[in-house]
Parts: structure tokens; sequence; C-alpha cells
């Protein structure tokens, strides 16, 4: 969603009493349910709300509060919002802008909207898109780095990275990192991006990467390719030593067009099935998750070793 659609959605307190509805009407549509307010004096409908990814409603938030907070830079998660990056953890309500640390109070100060970080930008940290004058995508995939734990951060850098659709390179990503060596958190994204690797194809198979290694798991092999009976099949992991087939199962994947492809569910099914008996037939053990599995990560490790796999026990992330 561009600004220009967003406009069209959202609806602002002075539009909708301008428009000969008082504020009493505006009151009822939140308590009834209607619209739903996402920044101070703007609302949106609230089933446009409750049908929107987290990402795009935190983008909706921050073209929200463009008229109120004036010529700000945004920063951090608001930023990749803009960006439109891939991130793993949950999007925040407020939305975030960074200032210089010169007392001055542009922006306006930290509160239940609004967060405000205080940081010298260079030129190069500063781009517009849309409209909206945010960080970088290197600085700002640098700013997450140094605040989200070793998974999300794992997980952001791999999208960045990855192979079909690069952003940014390994180089990018290490110079801009090394640019804020002196800020907290500088050790443990340092690590999260020697983990991280250009071939995960989201971040739930980025995600399922790091708690194989936590578990104490061999590491795999990854988008290792087969071919069977003329076709070739990828796996998200692979244990050649154990000839241990494993693979995330994103059911979004199912309700793509693209995967579709004018399919019938029933023959979706049926194409799935004919996939793992051919991959059956030629591997020693097939291991299959979903995020729930993710969740809870007792439940990978008992696919994994059920099937075979041995674990060296238990390991530490970075904290």
């Amino acid at each position: 969603m561009n600004r220009a659609e967003a406009n069209e959605i959202l609806i602002r307190h002075a539009d909708f009493t301008a428009s000969g509805r008082s504020h009493n009407h505006l009151v009822r549509a939140v308590r009834d349910g209607e619209l739903v307010r996402i920044a101070p004096g703007v609302y949106i409908p609230a089933e446009t709300w409750t049908t929107s990814y987290p990402d795009a409603r935190h983008k909706l938030r921050v073209f929200a509060q463009l008229p109120r907070l004036g010529d700000v830079v945004y920063s951090h998660h608001s930023a990749a919002s803009v960006h439109e990056s891939k991130l793993l953890g949950s999007w925040p309500d407020r939305v975030c802008v960074t200032v210089p640390p010169t007392g001055s109070k542009k922006g306006g100060r930290s509160s239940g909207a609004v967060t405000r970080k205080m940081a010298e930008l260079s030129v190069d940290d500063v781009v517009t898109i849309d409209g909206v004058t945010v960080t970088s995508l290197a600085r700002t995939a640098t700013d997450l780095a140094l605040i989200l734990p070793f998974t999300e951060c794992v997980a952001m850098f791999d999208a960045l990275r990855n192979r079909r659709h690069p952003r940014l390179t390994l180089g990018e990503l290490t110079a801009s990192l090394e640019s804020q060596s002196k800020r907290p958190g500088y050790w443990r994204a340092l690590q999260a991006l020697a983990f991280s690797t250009d071939l995960s194809d989201s971040v739930q198979e980025s995600r399922s990467r790091v708690l194989i290694h936590e578990l104490g798991f061999p590491p795999p092999e990854l988008q290792y390719t087969l071919t069977c009976d003329g076709r070739t099949y990828r796996a998200d992991f692979w244990w050649k030593r154990y000839r241990h087939w494993a693979e995330f199962d994103g059911k979004g994947k199912y309700l793509s067009p693209e995967y579709q492809n004018g399919r019938s569910a029933n023959e979706i099914v049926m194409t799935e099935k004919r996939r793992e008996d051919a991959i059956r037939r030629r591997v020693d053990a097939f291991s299959r998750w979903e995020k729930r599995d993710l969740d809870d990560p007792r439940r990978l490790h008992r696919i994994l070793s059920s099937n075979g796999l041995p674990g060296e026990g238990r390991r530490m992330l970075p904290a």
C-alpha cells in the first residue's frame, strides 16, 4: 500500500467533522467497532484494519502520523515498514522516529503513539520513499539488529540477503553494522550476521535454522536438490550423512495464486502426496514441521530426533 492509497482509507478527525458529522458520531463509530483509532485523531474502518497484515498496519500508522509529526526521520520498525522489509517478530503499536541528540524537541517526546530515538544520522543514512523520510535500508537494518533478539536478527539478515531478491550484500550489511560498533547489541548483531545466509526462502525457515542449532542438531545443507522421476525437488534442510530430508511447511504457500496455478484443493493435495512419496523413496528420513512446532521447540526436537537425527545437547544463543 502506498501513501495515496492509505490516504483514501484513513479518516482524520478534522475531515470527519468537516463533512457535517459530529465528534459524537465518531465516538459512537469507534465504540460500535466500525472504526479503529490508529493514531491521535486518525481512524480506519475496522474491517480494513483486521484484514491487514501486521507490517501493513504499522505502515498505516506511519502514514497516519505524517501531518502531526512533520519533518522527522522515521526509523527502526517504522522505516522497515516503508521499505517493506520482512521481519519475524511482532510490529509495535508506536511509530519510531530518530532525531539528533542536540536537545531538540523535533518530533516530540516519546508518547503512547510515538517512540523518539536520539542518534546522529549521516546524509547517506536518510532517504525519502513515497514522500516519507526514513532511515536508509542499511541503517534501518543496523538499528533493528542492535535491538532485536538473535533469531529475529538472523531472519531479517537472511531476508535482506536472499539470493533470489537480494536487497543488501553481506559487505554492505557488515560495513553498516561496523559503523555502529560502539552501540549496545553490536556483538550479538555481528554474530547474527555471521550466522545469516542468502539461502533462506522465508523468515520461518530462518527461525527453523536457528532453532535447529539451538536444539543441538548438526548444521544442515540448505536448498539441496534431488531429482526423482524426472522432476527436481528442493529441500529446505538436508543432512547428507543421515540422508535426512526436512522442510518447513508454510501453509501460506497453498493459498497463493502462483502456487495454486488454477488447481483445485484436491489436485494440490494429490500433487503434494506424489511429491512426498517420490522423495521418501530416495531418502532415509523425511521430516516436516509447521509454525506451531517452532512455537514449542520440544515439538521440533521430537520430530527430528524421532526420525533419527542425533543431537549434541542444547546450545546457548548469543544474548
